[in-house]
Order: structure tokens, then sequence, then C-alpha cells
């Protein structure tokens, strides 16, 4: 096919005549270690050649079942609560900032969990409501500085979004180059795991732990995401079927340009429909794993309390939960480090960096020169990291898809994770909903979700022969139903959220968008993105995801602010969900994307065949 050749129809495969695998025999003869380098070469070699089998595609969606629950159930529910808690069992009221603060305010069905205080009407005067003289502060730098102990998880998570970010870029760098791609994977998923259980030792007074724990695995988490979505693209081109599809001969006359043009199509279609299934199949794994831990953590928490007569505190049954969610992950990178194939991409050029020579040193001091070689060689790959990232900006302004599905995916994303937001915060304080049953519509959204992952790229996009960008649009659509319905309260008595079993369907609709979008969005996204930067590129798709997180509530805590009544940032959400709309159906085309990117990929490996970097 013209246009698109053997080297760009395989994923990151590495060719023993690449200028990347260097091979420096420089201190091959005292330590041995060269033959060892070329066996591990020779290994992963075979490992970029083999197809993509059925054991590997369940390998990568054990990533997401060891690590989708620490989401949901960890940083969406019990992190954020003992956060809170915490902070208010070490804070002082606000009057003094001496007393004690009083007990937790109570759910209308649990007496142990916190509820945030009830908004007030724009039409209840001010006699009606008095100031809540129980306002809790935490001191914090040994009492230079106050803050609301309900804000103390929102700054954990937003600090802990900064440090992700910046540990995502310096890790991507090392992701695309060698076996680092599984090591990362691994290795971050263990880390995030133990950090998780270490919940199970923090003391009453531990504020400060509580919060540092939060960061590093939330953190860890993002490292553990960039990495196994990175993988979505190689499993795709390494499968049999694309393989064949892009070993058809080209035709370089002008006569045929046009058919070489629909066959390259019929490869993008194939290309995005496997994607989607493939991402579906690893979405739905992680709906189903949060599922069950929400579940369990659940039927964990109702044992402990029952077992107490209810006389138990909030840290100690969560700080249990919290942990069994570590071990949930910890437990789960043994068969993913079974099933799982390197598929190593080529290594950066080191042979500037001198390895030690054995002889040369006493047995210490040989120690110690191959530790300050390996952090050199860290530094150079955290360097390649920033410097990479750098130039996938550079790069991704070249690719007017993927700018525009980025820009689309920073609105689109944001939206959505608010409405999730914006609805249990309704829920809560509107419409009077308990834990329990909040609890009833999360596990509600997740088998939705799980539903709608498999179903929408397994059955309604391929029977219907809908094309992936319309498949994503269409969920969009189906999406703003939610906001939509939201609005109509202000105009109806009897529809529009006034009611709390409206939650529940409300919750199975937008569990089904939330696991369609989740699948349709990483599998469009892992088609435009240029092969050999697959962990690069989804850090730009983390770093967009993330960053998007501030702009929703922000907006959406203005408006609450401003009127006082929850209802009105539905409109904010809608017109956000809107305004995704033109910017994929206008800026995003798929095919010329697809190009683009081949093009970008051939341009670089010219490049650096040149640099040998």
């Amino acid at each position: 096919m013209a246009g698109l050749d053997n080297n760009t129809g395989l994923d990151d495969d590495v060719s023993s005549e690449s200028p990347l695998v260097h091979q420096d025999t420089s201190y091959s003869d005292n330590t041995g270690q060269h033959n060892e380098d070329i066996d591990n070469n020779k290994a992963n070699l075979n490992d970029n050649t083999a197809p993509t089998s059925k054991l590997e595609i369940l390998g990568w969606c054990l990533y997401a079942w060891a690590s989708e629950p620490f989401i949901v159930s960890c940083v969406g529910t019990y992190v954020p609560i003992i956060l809170e808690q915490i902070a208010r069992d070490n804070g002082v009221q606000s009057g003094d900032k001496i007393s004690p603060c009083k007990g937790s305010r109570g759910d209308p069905g649990d007496g142990n969990m916190p509820l945030p205080p009830p908004m007030m009407n724009n039409t209840s005067s001010a006699s009606a409501s008095p100031p809540n003289d129980a306002s809790c502060v935490l001191p914090i730098f040994n009492g230079k500085l106050y803050i609301d102990t309900s804000s103390y998880a929102l700054y954990t998570f937003s600090f802990s979004v900064l440090i992700q970010t910046i540990c995502v870029i310096a890790m991507s760098g090392a992701a695309d180059r060698g076996s680092y791609r599984k090591t990362f994977l691994i290795l971050f998923g263990i880390f995030g795991a133990l950090t998780t259980m270490c919940y199970w030792f923090v003391r009453p007074d531990g504020y400060y732990a509580a919060s540092v724990l939060a960061i590093v695995a939330n953190s860890a988490y993002g490292c553990v995401n960039v990495c196994g979505n990175s993988f979505l693209s190689v499993l795709v081109n390494n499968s049999r079927d694309i393989r064949t599809l892009r070993n058809i001969p080209s035709t370089e006359d002008d006569e045929n340009a046009e058919e070489d043009q629909l066959t390259l199509s019929t490869v993008n279609t194939r290309v995005g429909e496997l994607s989607s299934k493939i991402s579906g199949a690893g979405a739905a794994s992680g709906y189903v794993a949060a599922l069950i831990v929400q579940v369990g953590t659940m039927l964990m928490l109702m044992a402990i309390r029952n077992k107490a007569d209810g006389k138990v505190s909030v840290m100690g049954p969560v700080k249990v939960v919290i942990g069994f969610v570590g071990l949930w992950w910890l437990l789960f990178q043994i068969p993913i480090c079974a099933f799982l194939k390197s598929r190593a991409s080529p290594d950066l050029d080191l042979s500037y960096i001198s390895h030690p020579v054995r002889q040369e040193y006493s047995i210490v001091q040989y120690q110690l020169a191959v530790l300050k070689y390996k952090l050199r060689v860290v530094k150079v790959y955290v360097e390649q990291g920033f410097l990479t990232l750098v130039d996938a900006f550079h790069q991704a302004s070249k690719l007017r898809d993927i700018t525009c599905f980025l820009l689309g995916w920073f609105v689109l994303s944001d939206s959505l994770t608010t409405i999730n937001s914006a609805a249990i915060l309704f829920a809560k304080s509107e419409l009077g909903m308990n834990t329990i049953q909040l609890s009833r519509i999360s596990i509600l959204a997740m088998i939705s979700a799980v539903v709608g992952s498999g179903f929408i790229p397994g059955y309604i996009q391929t029977n219907f022969g809908i094309d992936i960008k319309s498949m994503l649009l269409v969920i969009i659509l189906w999406s703003s139903v939610i906001p939509l319905y939201g609005i109509l309260g202000f105009f109806f008595d009897t529809i529009g959220l006034h009611h709390a079993g409206e939650m529940y369907i409300l919750a199975i609709w937008y569990g089904f968008s939330l696991g369609g979008v989740a699948t349709i969005s990483r599998s469009m996204y892992s088609m435009l993105i240029p092969i050999g930067q697959e962990s690069v590129f989804f850090a730009l798709f983390s770093i967009t995801d993330k960053g998007s997180s501030v702009l929703g509530p922000f907006l959406v805590g203005l408006v609450i602010d401003a009127t006082h009544e929850i209802r009105y940032c539905f409109g904010v959400l809608l017109g956000l969900l809107m305004l995704s709309i033109p910017i994929f159906w206008y800026g995003v085309e798929v095919d010329r994307g697809v190009k683009e990117a081949a093009t970008l990929s051939a341009s670089r490996a010219a490049k650096v065949a040149t640099n040998g970097r």
C-alpha cells in the first residue's frame, strides 16, 4: 500500500540492524556483560516478532483488574473519608483555634460516615439557617497555617496530581526503551500496592503520613496507567489480522492510488475495531474488579461494625479495607508478570558512559563505581523523559489530529469526572441520600460501566458499522442526557432529580456512558500516536486527563458560591459536553491522523539513525 510499509505496520519491533541497539564491547572481556546483553536482546526480539496471543491480552487486562479498585475504592471512596476524619480528629474549632473539633457530622444512614453540611437553598433566609459554630480547621506547619478539614483531602489529591505528573514524565523516557515498559508496570504496581497497605499502620495523629501515602500511591497508579495504556497499540499492531492486512503489497501508479486509499481505510477501520475490543476487555476487567472489591469492602465494613455493635470509629474499619485493596493490587502482579510480554523497544545508546572495569578497583570501590554508573544511566533516562515529552509536545503540535483530540479529551474528561462529583454532592445535600444509598449508586454505575465497555465496541460499533469517531460522538450525546435531566428540575416538580429513585436510573445511564467513553477514547487515541512513542504520548494523554480535573470542579464551585444552588452546575457540565462535540467533529480525522503519525515515525527513525540517539 502506498504510504504504509511493513516498518510502520508493526509496533516498535527492533531490527538487529537498528542503530539504537548498541553493542558495546568495551568491557565485555572483563565482565561477560556484553554476551548477556546480546542474549537478552535476542530474547526481546523473539518477544517482539511473536504475534499477540490471547494469554498476552489476558495479562494486559489483569493490569486494570489489579489497579482499578485502587481508584474506585480508595481514591473515590475510602481515602477521602479517612483524610477528612483524621484531619477532624486533629483539628481545632475555627473560633478560638484551641478547642478540639466536635464529632463528625452524622450520616442519616450511618452514624460513623461524615457528610458535608447541608447546602443553603437560595430561597432560605439567613435567620432560618444559622452559621455553623462547629467549623473545624486543621493547623499545619506548626500552626502557621489553618485549613478547613473538609478541604484537606482536596489539597492532598491536588498535590498528588502534580507529583504524579512529574513521575510520569520522568519515567516515560525509559518506558519506551528496552523492556522497561513491562518492568515499570510491575515495579510501580508493587510500590503502589505496598504504599496502600501501609494505611494499616497510620496512627490517629498521623495526618501527614496519611496524606503522603495517598500522594505516593496515587503517583504510582499514574505511572502504572501510562505503562499499561501504552501496551494497547503494541498488542493491536502485533495481532495476526493487522499484520496480514498491512503486508498487502502496495501499488505505486496513480491509477491504483484510490484503491490503495481504500485499503488503508480498511486497515484503519479494522485497527479501530480491534483496538476498541481489546480496550473494552481491559476496561471491563477493571470495572468488574472494582465492583468485586467495592462490594467486598462494604461487607467487611458492615461485619466489623456489627461485631462491635456499631460502636467503632471511622478510622479503624476504613484502614482495614484500604489495606485490603492494596493487598489485592499486590497479589495480581504475579499473573501480570507471567502472561504479559515485554515487547522491547530500542535501548538508548549509552556507549559514551563507560562501565567500570572490575580489575581497576577494589571490591568496595568497584561496587561504588557500578552504583555511580547506574545513577548516571538513570539520570540520562530521566532527562530523556523530560526532553522526549518536550519533543512530544512539539511533535503533537505538528499533528493536528493529536492536538485536537487532546483538547477535546481535556473538555470531555473534565465534564464526565465532574458530573460524578456534582451528582454525589447533589444526592447528599439536596436529596438527603445516606452513605449506604450512595454506595449502591456506585455499584450500579460500575455494573453498567462493565456492560458499556463491552457492549458498545463489541456489539453496537461492530454490528452497526459505526466508525470510531462517530461512536465517540454518540457516547457524548448519550452522556449529555444526565446534566440535561438535572436542568429539567428547574421547570418540573415531578421529574428532574427531585427524588432519590431518579439517581439510581441516572447511575446506570452514567455508568454505561463512562464504560463506553473509556474504551473508545483510549483505542481512538492509540491509533493516532506515532509508533515507538506510546508511553510518551500516553503520558500526554494522562497529563491532559489529570490536568483537566482542576477546571470542572473550580467552575462548579464558583457557580455554587454565586447561586447557593447546586442544580445550576448541571448547566455548566452540559455546556462542557456540548463544547467537546465540535472539537472532535471538525478537528479529528482518523485516517489523516494515522498517516501523519506514520510519517512522523518514519522521520523520527531517520533522525535517530543519523544522530545515533
